[in-house]
């Protein structure tokens, strides 16, 4: 099997397990919300949006780099988790602790503080689970992680019910929510062990090769997430719940589609790492270029599905109470497809151990954030959070399609754009003038009719479908 059909079809499966994952991740979003209304719903996007600021001081950049590091044939995978499981263990205890213990000192409810201190064992598993990821990217195997996400949030749907029907309030949500990265944890470390020998390995040799390259790394998605998350965290000390909370919730639309997206762009990553580490400069830029076509193809149609379908969305996922949320989803959007862009180009930089590069724009930008953020929360809620998050994912866009033309030449052609613009006017004007009262029925209609008005443009490669068709009868995968 060509390796084009090789990830075609790892990819095909992981997406449908992906996207059940996801569908289940926004029933739960959907229950949580309901039971806990705008203001407990914003009670418990504090909780998370705290947790995520001492969550970067966790990360470190250890996924992206030991994916980079055990894509190389040269270094022995199972000693580089090893290492890496050690560092981030170590990382999360000691950071996560530090974040329960000054969650005392703010200027929260009591039900906060508790609800921030159940969060850190979830945390911390998920904050190991990321460092495993990296073997099931690198051996295309990642369906497994899939598995594991499916078992999670199966058995978080469950508890969550069961803590709704109890009545157990906002600490008992927490807690059921954060079996569910305990689960996941558990699951991907018994598939990981099936193929390697896991422990936690303290080799100074190694953590000095880890932390050398994953430095750069860190700091830049610290400085990414200061922003990213300083959203909720401003807003949930100059406002109210109720306004956290209707901002919160399509954000959290946001990150689902931003976590789908970024399983496709953990699959690119070893290859990006394994062009550049033979010098082979026109593959990487039709990897590159590839990636930003799909993404192209998927951004367009949701920001201009979404301006048709915001308040059905919000109304159907969260319920009447977060109507408002469907107006802020639309802008939201926009810097979703942003973040696609500029997640991708961020990639690209990482396999050719260029990010270093990366953190003066990173820097200029968080402070850039924090200020605007602080401003124009206090002046216009949560419609000028919206349109500083914009702001903010164009600069960062900018700024990789710069340190990439600077040192590989690259700029992406932008021939998808005029097509997937062409596609979704007619899907527009379907949606304009034929509305369905279904939200179901309005999204596969319009996604039908993009689909269908894409591939006459010319938006799809014919030669990639057929080959990702057509398997090869005396090829095999291996793992």
């Amino acid at each position: 099997m060509s390796e084009v059909q090789k990830i075609a079809h790892n990819t095909i499966i992981q997406l449908i397990g992906k996207a059940l994952t996801i569908g289940l991740a926004l029933i739960i979003f959907g229950f949580i919300a309901r039971y806990l209304g705008q203001g407990g719903f914003g009670h418990y996007s504090t909780i998370y949006a705290y947790m995520a600021i001492f969550g970067i001081l966790v990360d470190l950049g250890l996924q992206m780099t030991t994916t980079k590091m055990i894509s190389d044939p040269a270094e022995n995978e199972n000693t580089i988790i090893n290492n890496a499981l050690a560092i981030r263990f170590i990382s999360s205890f000691l950071f996560l602790t530090l974040a329960a213990f000054i969650a005392v000192l703010m200027p929260y409810g009591t039900i906060v503080k508790l609800g921030i201190i159940i969060a850190v064992a979830g945390f911390t598993a998920s904050a190991l689970t990321t460092v495993l990821t990296s073997h099931f990217q690198k051996n295309l195997t990642t369906h497994q992680m899939v598995i594991a996400e499916l078992a999670g949030k199966t058995a978080t749907l469950t508890l969550v019910i069961m803590a709704i029907k109890l009545n157990v309030g906002l600490l008992g949500v927490v807690s059921a929510t954060m079996l569910d990265s305990v689960i996941v944890c558990a699951a991907a470390w018994g598939f990981a062990n099936k193929t390697l020998r896991l422990r936690l390995a303290f080799d100074p040799e190694v953590w000095q090769k880890i932390f050398s390259a994953t430095w750069p790394i860190g700091i830049t998605i610290a400085l990414n997430l200061i922003y990213f998350k300083g959203d909720i965290f401003i807003m949930s000390l100059i406002k109210t719940p109720n306004d956290v909370g209707l901002y919160a919730a399509p954000y959290r639309v946001l990150e689902v589609l931003i976590n789908f997206v970024y399983l496709i762009l953990g699959l690119l990553l070893p290859l990006l790492a394994a062009a550049w580490a033979v010098k082979d400069l026109a593959k990487l830029k039709r990897v590159i270029q590839g990636g930003f076509d799909f993404l192209i193809s998927i951004s367009v149609p949701m920001i201009v599905g979404g301006y048709f379908a915001g308040e059905s969305l919000m109304t159907l996922v969260a319920g009447k109470d977060f109507i408002i949320s469907g107006q802020i989803i639309k802008i939201l959007l926009i810097a979703t497809g942003l973040i696609f862009m500029a997640g991708l180009f961020g990639y690209a930089i990482v396999a050719i151990g260029e990010q270093k590069k990366m953190i003066k724009f990173y820097a200029g930008n968080a402070i850039f954030a924090i200020v605007g953020y602080i401003y124009f929360i206090n002046r216009y809620s949560y419609w000028g959070a919206a349109w500083m998050t914009v702001a903010t994912e164009l600069i960062m866009l900018l700024s990789t399609i710069y340190i990439l033309k600077k040192q590989i030449s690259f700029l992406p052609r932008i021939t998808i754009i005029y097509k997937a613009l062409g596609a979704s006017v007619v899907m527009a004007l379907f949606l304009a003038y034929i509305p369905l009262a279904n939200f179901v029925l309005l999204v596969l209609a319009g996604a039908t009719i993009y689909v269908i008005c894409l591939y006459i443009f010319g938006g799809f490669d014919k030669k990639i479908i057929q080959e990702i068709i057509s398997v090869k009868k005396h090829e095999g995968i291996s793992h």
